[in-house]
């Protein structure tokens, strides 16, 4: 039984990755590359800015809470859902430290490196790695009069490599995961909801300047590996609650 539901439940999130990378394919063809100088009002800078936290470190926390507590709803009466809590757990913590490897390694400048080389700041986008952090935020602030403050408020905050993206590698893990357990419990509503929502956060990534559709698209794959490999069973869980129900 616990090998069919892990079954089920992997291939459950692996057409969820599908769907995710299909209907991104579509955002890139409709918005990348986008003009990073264009005007940007208020209503459409908000939104855009609140979907990108939710999957970066100023709300990722928030929506790990509301799907876990979802998706917990959903589950139960299963009898594997310290198996669930320890598979995200090793894949959150795999993916976040394996990003930040690959950034080093790739070292991959960020797209909006190229707008600061047209606009002058800049003599080459690697060049912009080799300041140091109060002249990377100086050079930005350059050209605040060019691009709206919706998008050089992230670039500030943002000032590393471009490959794979953090937040693209986390919309993938919970798509992944969550719209996995979602959709094998026949949650197809609130599966779609995880899946256009990371739609949002890959759009947002792109509209930003932060990364472009490889980085999207390397980083949907890093997680589907990761995701195959973490196994869904822990025999050490098992006996664990074994000894606390003996005692």
């Amino acid at each position: 039984m616990t090998f069919r539901l892990s079954k089920e439940t992997k291939l459950a999130g692996m057409l969820c990755l599908a769907i995710y990378a299909s209907l991104t394919f579509v955002v890139v063809l409709l918005y990348f590359p986008s003009d990073l100088t264009s005007y940007v009002p208020d209503t459409t800078g908000l939104i855009l800015q609140n979907l990108t936290y939710s999957a970066g470190h100023q709300g990722f926390l928030f929506t790990l809470a509301l799907l876990m507590s979802f998706s917990a709803y959903c589950i139960r009466q299963s009898n594997h859902k310290l198996h669930y809590l320890v598979q995200l757990g090793l894949l959150l913590v795999l993916s976040f430290g394996a990003k930040s490897v690959l950034k080093e390694f790739t070292q991959s400048p960020r797209p909006y490196t190229e707008t600061l080389t047209q606009l002058q700041v800049l003599p080459s986008p690697q060049s912009f790695y080799s300041l140091s952090t109060k002249e990377k935020d100086k050079r930005i602030q350059q050209v605040g009069e060019s691009v709206s403050e919706w998008r050089t408020k992230h670039w500030i905050g943002e000032t590393d490599y471009s490959f794979p993206s953090g937040h693209t590698i986390f919309a993938s893990i919970c798509v992944l995961f969550f719209g996995g357990i979602l959709f094998s419990e026949r949650q197809y509503f609130a599966a779609s909801v995880v899946i256009l929502w990371a739609v949002g956060v890959a759009g947002t990534r792109l509209w930003l300047g932060m990364h472009r559709p490889v980085d999207l698209y390397g980083s949907m794959l890093f997680a589907l590996i990761l995701y195959t490999l973490v196994p869904y069973h822990y025999p050490v869980v098992d006996k664990m609650l074994g000894k606390l129900k003996n005692h």
